[in-house]
């Protein structure tokens, strides 16, 4: 009975030794593990944080700006820092180096990305030929492989420098009123005497000098359904028409004839 008393002790003994031996093993392999993959995942950080940011993505409504522009730009910075250590104001500062550009944002995305989003000035009028005037007045150059097609679509402002926001508010004025009649304003002109020329849709070229220019204006709307009876019968088209009497009007047709001065 002793006997049997003694091996069943030892027994257990021996049970509970290995089970902290079994335990201990565990620990040592969990914390193996752990170190391991600690090692391996600040390993691959390092890595990636040490690569440059190598790719990018480019939203936003486009008219001019290409990925190209923004790629040849960015070139010019020279090798890019990492993730961690690029500055992207200095890209952001570099892209808003394009005339046409209104504002950008620049942000990294994980691991090696630039995430680019470029809002352009919206091109209203065309400004002296070679500029462009936005929607809120600002004065832009764009790319010249663009410029045959915009002017295609878009009026044509003129005036001496500095007047862009007089001829601005003057083309509104006059495109508010040419509405009734369904005119379109192809090109609006103050010369540096502040006389006031339009050209219309079908090249009818308004001449309103510097006085009283709307009420010139309202008046050639009066008197145009005459005109436009005129040039239905005789089949022929007029090339300026003369509003600046104080009473009538002259017009010259393509024929080259000038009406008298007319007070209608």
């Amino acid at each position: 009975m002793h006997n049997r008393v003694i091996i069943k002790y030892v027994l257990k003994k021996r049970y509970r030794l290995q089970h902290q031996l079994l335990d201990w093993i565990l620990i040592f392999v969990a914390t193996i593990s752990i170190v391991w993959s600690s090692y391996k995942i600040r390993e691959w950080i390092h890595n990636v944080c040490c690569n440059p940011v190598s790719y990018m993505i480019v939203t936003g409504k486009r008219h001019y700006t290409t990925d190209t522009d923004i790629h040849q730009l960015i070139v010019k910075l020279g090798v890019l820092g990492t993730f961690i250590t690029q500055d992207v104001n200095i890209i952001q500062k570099q892209i808003e180096s394009l005339p046409w550009i209104q504002q950008v944002s620049v942000r990294k995305q994980w691991p090696d990305t630039l995430k680019i989003h470029i809002i352009e000035y919206i091109p209203l009028t065309y400004w002296n030929d070679f500029h462009i005037i936005s929607t809120t007045g600002i004065i832009f150059k764009v790319p010249k492989e663009y410029q045959d097609n915009d002017k295609k679509v878009m009026p044509s402002l003129y005036g001496p420098e500095g007047s862009e926001r007089a001829v601005l508010a003057n083309y509104y004025a006059f495109n508010e009123i040419l509405k009734s009649i369904k005119f379109q304003i192809k090109s609006v002109q103050m010369d540096t005497r502040y006389s006031w020329q339009l050209i219309l849709q079908d090249n009818i070229h308004l001449k309103l000098g510097r006085n009283n220019i709307i009420e010139r204006l309202y008046y050639f709307i009066r008197i145009y359904p005459i005109l436009f009876q005129k040039i239905n019968n005789n089949n022929t088209c007029i090339d300026y028409i003369d509003l600046r009497y104080r009473s009538g009007f002259a017009v010259r047709w393509s024929s080259n004839s000038v009406t008298p001065v007319t007070s209608w």
